[in-house]
């Protein structure tokens, strides 16, 4: 999930009660550098980690109505998709998502959480959606399907096969359900002084995911594990009361219909400016000047295009501000921020577009330009959860945090809503690289105003060293809720600053990267695909580094164990030993300090651990040798690093 304030704390902590208990047989060295087991290349996915020529993708098109009651938080709705099957299959029956079903109380989440509560399970709440009017509309033909709900999932039995390769079928639906309080930390309701804010998402029954590698993907959502869903377009007609501001993903179709002609001008005034311009002011929030209707209802129409999923959020008691921003390519954007008085102030929320506009250009230079009218952040309950578009973060949330909180989020546009990974399988797909990414973006930040969370890879290593996390590649909810932090988020981000900075180098990395991006643009890349890319766009074997780090929990302890002179005087040579005491390798960083101050960095690589694990190089030494020191920028993540150095004795 997204919660990169209270993951760094739980991080540190962790690292504070982190013990060196490790103490497994290392692999051999034919196990470390065996290649990578990959499934063959296929007519939809290549060897070289790209989409193929017959690559496919499902279509999909959602029309939505709902209907919010802030009397009784309860949400009423009707949602029609129409469904274009691209895949070589006919398909008998669909699957559909109602993750609102998390927070029935008899939901597999909610019986999975453990009594003492967890962050994204569900006691003591008993909502859940009730479905009804299901209808199927395909070949001419209009009935009503048998279907069948189980927890989160729901699955039509179809009358005729829907064919394959651009077979079109259209389902309805009615629905409602309780807006949860606390939503798995990903949606929910909040108190203010000024009235309740509803922060809306998993909202909808949406079609569930049928690809080329698992067919229907029918996970259930347990709350740790996220979202998987094709992209398409969006239109939502949204009806709240009508003294409430709405903020959702996409474009508003009908401004001058739930705004005022002040507002209108407001945010025209925005979209021209680099700095923070007030849509609603402080002072304002509340009054009745500020919506265009005295009582009942206002409905406010949004379309958003090749996007994955939308969110919204609605309220009496938000500030409004805004701010424009011109795209590397042309393109502009609106950056806004929604949030109660009680978050304002030049330390609080009041930066908070100013956070969000630096985040979205950032990434546009950088990988990929943002592709959508808008980019919204609101202050609510979620501690820090992201949708196309928009982004709910923690309304206490103040100075680093709230920059990195909404960073985080905003980097979630490129990961996991460009590039369309499954959330629910691979956390670390979207979390990891999202926090790779957020490690450049805070450090060109403002001059570096805020430190970096995500680091040197030495940093990590005493919590590496447990033996007490999962594997990177662990399914969400198998990974223990102490190690998530280090185990979604940290570790795979600072494998792949590592394999950066200090493996291939910036300028072959960031190239492949980009491509890995390009490539996979609003389509569904598996790990594999990732893997198999890197390789090639580097023109690297990393599949050492892909097993020692993403499917393994093996750790790094290099160590210097020897130094000699080669002949009787020391100009003549010095010969170094070096070992490697565990699974994990990497290429070898190490300076060699002489009596006459002379320093000289050696560069080795990870191939001399090929078939041996000590390895002796010779340096052609000017004077005496009094110091070799591994890895001397402390950039590795050494367990052990009271082995890395040999000082002459004096």
């Amino acid at each position: 999930m997204k919660l990169v304030i209270i993951v760094f704390n739980l991080y540190c902590i962790s690292l504070l009660l982190a013990e060196s208990s490790h103490s497994q047989q290392p692999p051999s060295n034919h196990e470390i550098f065996q290649p990578l087991s990959m499934p063959p290349s296929s007519p939809y996915r290549t060897a070289g980690g790209m989409p193929a020529a017959d690559y496919w993708q499902n279509d999909v098109r959602y029309v939505l109505e709902a209907a919010l009651d802030d009397q009784t938080h309860d949400m009423t709705g009707s949602v029609t998709i129409d469904f274009t099957n691209n895949s070589p299959d006919e398909l008998s029956y669909l699957w559909l998502k109602i993750d609102q079903n998390l927070f029935h109380p008899e939901s597999r989440g909610a019986l999975a959480s453990p009594l003492e509560g967890s962050r994204f399970g569900n006691q003591g709440f008993d909502g859940g959606m009730a479905i009804s009017n299901v209808r199927i509309r395909h070949g001419g033909d209009t009935y009503e399907p048998e279907y069948v709900i189980t927890d989160t999932r729901m699955q039509l039995q179809l009358d005729e096969e829907l064919e394959a390769k651009g077979g079109e079928i259209t389902v309805s639906m009615d629905y409602e359900y309780r807006v949860p309080l606390n939503g798995s930390d990903r949606t929910g309701r909040l108190e203010t002084e000024n009235g309740w804010i509803y922060t809306i998402a998993q909202w909808y029954p949406r079609m569930a995911v049928y690809d080329d590698v698992n067919g229907w993907n029918t996970r259930p959502y347990m709350g740790a594990g996220e979202f998987y869903a094709d992209h398409g377009t969006f239109e939502m007609k949204l009806t709240v009361p009508h003294d409430h501001i709405l903020v959702a993903s996409g474009e508003l179709l009908n401004p001058e219909e739930v705004l005022t002609d002040l507002q209108r001008e407001r945010l025209g005034e925005a979209e021209r400016s680099e700095e923070t311009v007030y849509i609603v002011s402080p002072d304002e929030v509340g009054e009745p000047g500020t919506r265009p209707a005295d009582t009942g209802t206002l409905t406010w129409h949004f379309k958003m295009e090749n996007t994955r999923d939308v969110a919204w959020a609605s309220s009496k008691a938000f500030i409004w501000d805004a701010a424009g921003l011109n795209l590397p390519e042309g393109g502009t954007v609106l950056a806004m921020s929604a949030y109660p008085v009680e978050s304002d102030g030049e330390h609080a929320w009041g930066r908070s577009t100013e956070y969000t506009r630096a985040s979205v250009l950032y990434y546009s230079e950088i990988w990929m330009e943002y592709p959508y009218p808008t980019a919204i952040n609101v202050a609510g309950r979620p501690q820090g959860m992201e949708y196309p578009g928009i982004s709910f973060c923690s309304w206490t949330a103040t100075g680093a945090g709230l920059w990195g909180v909404t960073d985080h989020e905003v980097g979630h546009n490129w990961f996991p809503m460009i590039v369309g990974t499954n959330e629910r399988k691979y956390m670390w797909m979207d979390e990891g690289m999202n926090s790779f990414i957020n490690h450049y973006s805070t450090q060109a930040f403002n001059n570096g105003e805020y430190p970096t969370r995500f680091g040197s890879a030495r940093h990590l290593a005493p919590m590496l060293n447990t033996g007490r996390l999962e594997p990177i590649m662990t399914h969400p909810e198998q990974i223990s809720e102490r190690n998530l932090g280090m185990v979604a988020y940290f570790k795979p981000a600072a494998g792949l600053i590592l394999l950066r900075e200090e493996i291939v180098g910036p300028e072959r990395f960031d190239y492949a990267f980009r491509r890995y991006i390009e490539e996979w643009a609003y389509k569904k890349p598996a790990p594999i695909d990732f893997f198999r890319l890197m390789n090639n766009a580097t023109g690297e074997n990393l599949d050492w580094f892909w097993r020692g780090w993403f499917y393994e929990t093996w750790v790094l302890d290099q160590s210097v164990e020897g130094v000699e002179n080669e002949g009787e005087d020391p100009e003549d040579g010095v010969l170094i030993t070096i070992a490697n005491n565990e699974g994990l390798v990497m290429p070898v960083v190490i300076d060699v300090t002489e009596a006459n101050g002379h320093v000289e960095r050696h560069r080795l690589p990870v191939e001399i651990w090929h078939r041996v694990n000590e390895w002796t190089f010779r340096h052609e030494s000017t004077s005496g040798v009094i110091k070799v020191q591994i890895d001397p920028d402390r950039r590795f993540p050494d367990v052990n690093p009271g082995n890395n150095v040999w000082e002459q004795e004096q």
